[in-house]
């Protein structure tokens, strides 16, 4: 029987789980997320970081040698963690790693980030009265907002939240109309 080859976003996720609950047993959920970004950011310096300490352009020693520079300040968890990948050559799938890292924290502190796509810019009492409906909808206790101005929405707004699309635009009720007078 064959094996199937998983995706970089479920290795993400599956370390990612595994980092996010040994963290928790530890009460570090913070401090490593914090770390992980710090990561994050050097990855995003160097975009190449993660295949190069995973793919042949350098030797064993110089990939552990970029390693111990990159863990140098990292706490013994991280420190543990990213040796666990360089090993399993998995370094280059961090991205993603990070990014279910992120999911499962934002869930334990009831945590969500929603995306607002509007016909024009929302002012801060508009902002925070969506928050707060936000917040009430989905029993969150933080909503972290993030706008675009989109005008060919027409009007109303688009909410992306929680792997969730509210699509309250006009342009979208149009279409609907239409296809209704249209019999579509």
């Amino acid at each position: 029987m064959p094996t199937m080859k998983l995706s970089n976003i479920e290795i993400g996720r599956r370390y990612g789980k595994a980092l996010f609950e040994f963290a928790l047993e530890q009460k570090q959920e913070t401090a490593i997320l914090d770390e992980l970004h710090v990561l994050m950011e050097i990855y995003e310096q160097i975009p190449d970081l993660g295949e190069i300490l995973t793919d042949a352009r350098l030797r064993s020693v110089e990939k552990k040698q970029l390693l111990t520079k990159i863990t140098d300040s990292a706490s013994e968890i991280m420190t543990n963690f990213l040796q666990l990948l360089f090993e399993y050559r998995r370094l280059n799938v961090l991205p993603e790693i990070v990014t279910a890292y992120e999911q499962l924290y934002d869930e334990f502190t009831g945590t969500y980030n929603a995306h607002i796509i509007a016909a024009v810019e929302l002012n801060a009492e508009q902002l925070d009265s969506l928050r707060q409906a936000l917040k009430e909808r989905l029993n969150a206790q933080k909503i972290n907002l993030t706008t675009e101005v989109d005008k060919t929405i027409i009007g109303g707004l688009i909410v992306q939240v929680g792997g969730q699309i509210i699509d309250g635009s006009i342009a979208s009720r149009i279409k609907k109309l239409k296809r209704v007078l249209l019999n579509d």
